[in-house]
């Protein structure tokens, strides 16, 4: 059993990502199952041998230890804590705590958390500090962050700056991020976010289709400048 969770949303998914083009390759059946539409019948069944000589079904299952926890959810989990597969993949899109991960002693865990400088980097995006934040960006790519990486953390940062302007009860974040988050909308204006992440999609397209002679990384330090 394999238990893939953390912050860093971009590398889990590349990570489930390898895995299932693996499994693609090797032509071994998997099925990929969210845990609201999966109950212990279908994962019994998903873990019983499947053919003559006694392979089993990769199962991934997304969305299982985070998040609110009925009735079928804690059934899973406890048949889970039992099992000793290797062919059962659990994809969470959150950092699980380690009391929940000591619930699957023999499962393999691999984390992937958001490295603390990109953190302090998304923290810095306000008015008026671009030399700043290009310094930051320029940081980042010394430490060998890929531009698309640092580009999908600062969409994702223009979101939840855009989800608290237009309201607290929009952000689905833990106290002390969504304290900082909301901290950090107070510098904008809800129409200039917008216009930003519409450039961010501009950005995107143009790399996408590529309808311009730029770089992404000199694209996103003219971005940094507009801000």
């Amino acid at each position: 059993m394999l238990i893939i969770h953390g912050d860093d949303t971009v590398s889990s998914y590349r990570r489930l990502s390898e895995i299932i083009n693996t499994l693609k390759n090797s032509h071994d059946d998997f099925i990929i199952k969210d845990a609201s539409d999966l109950n212990v019948t279908d994962l019994r069944q998903a873990t019983q041998p499947t053919n003559l000589f006694g392979h089993k079904q990769n199962l991934i299952i997304k969305n299982l230890l985070g998040g609110n926890k009925g009735k079928q959810k804690v059934a899973i989990t406890d048949v889970l804590s039992q099992e000793n597969s290797a062919e059962i993949i659990v994809f969470e899109t959150k950092k699980i705590s380690d009391s929940v991960l000591k619930v699957f002693p023999k499962a393999k865990i691999e984390s992937f958390n958001i490295n603390v400088v990109i953190f302090k980097f998304l923290d810095m995006i306000r008015p008026g500090n671009n030399k700043n934040l290009i310094a930051g960006w320029n940081r980042l790519l010394v430490l060998n962050h890929e531009p698309e990486y640092i580009y999908t953390m600062i969409v994702r940062q223009f979101r939840l700056l855009i989800q608290a302007k237009s309201g607290p009860s929009y952000l689905k974040l833990s106290p002390y991020p969504k304290r900082l988050i909301l901290a950090q909308a107070n510098y904008f204006e809800l129409l200039h976010l917008l216009e930003l992440h519409h450039s961010l999609y501009e950005i995107d397209k143009k790399v996408k289709t590529g309808s311009s002679t730029l770089p992404l990384d000199q694209l996103m330090i003219h971005f940094l400048l507009q801000i």
